[in-house]
């Protein structure tokens, strides 16, 4: 009788598998980690189209939904990868998504990600990622949406941009505010200045 892992491996391919505490730590061990499915590959495919959308000035509000733990955060940091470090795209073993990926300028575009449930509102956390991704002082930016929103678009220069926004893997409980008007104006802000934001909606939002 074959042992164990040999009968399994008639069913399916045992491969070895990388796990992550924080996909946004190494985006190269993020990208290598990702294992694309049909319908992964078509889906990164879509979102990274409409990156490419983003060099005609014209902005873009995607979202992805699903129960926790089902890949989403995986998704967009791998989106993030790809997007803000143009030398991975060469290791991309996906043939769509590769295809995809070249359309994309051959520069890295800025990845702001929000990260909900480390700060009591989602304004917080918005202003906290900005200024960690630009090295910003979190008090000197504004109160305002549109207006942190026009900082992005200052510091990312000629370059379009990403704000991505997921509920944090590490938060202690479930979020329970309602973020829904304060994303809605987010949204339309990145939109209106042409930048891309995607959003992980989680049971909790």
């Amino acid at each position: 009788m074959k042992r164990i892992n040999e009968k399994v491996k008639d069913i399916v391919e045992v491969r070895k598998f990388q796990s992550l505490q924080d996909f946004n730590e190494d985006a190269a061990a993020t990208l290598s980690a990702y294992r694309f499915t049909d319908a992964t590959s078509e889906l990164m495919s879509k979102w990274l189209e409409r990156v490419v959308t983003l060099q005609n000035g014209q902005g873009v509000a995607l979202a992805l939904a699903g129960y926790r733990g089902v890949g989403k955060s995986h998704f967009l940091a791998t989106l993030s990868a790809i997007a803000s470090q143009p030398e991975l795209r060469t290791k991309l073993t996906d043939s769509h998504v590769a295809a995809s990926a070249q359309a994309l300028l051959r520069r890295r575009y800025p990845c702001v990600f929000v990260r909900r449930g480390t700060r009591p509102s989602l304004m917080d956390e918005l202003r906290s990622a900005v200024a960690a991704t630009f090295s910003i002082e979190e008090d000197s930016l504004p109160e305002r949406v549109f207006d942190v929103l026009h900082i992005i678009r200052a510091r990312a220069g000629d370059v379009p941009f990403l704000l991505l926004v997921d509920t944090a893997m590490e938060r202690s409980a479930r979020v329970t505010r309602d973020d829904g008007a304060v994303l809605a104006e987010i949204a339309e802000g990145v939109r209106s200045i042409g930048g891309l934001i995607g959003v992980a909606l989680d049971d909790d939002i």
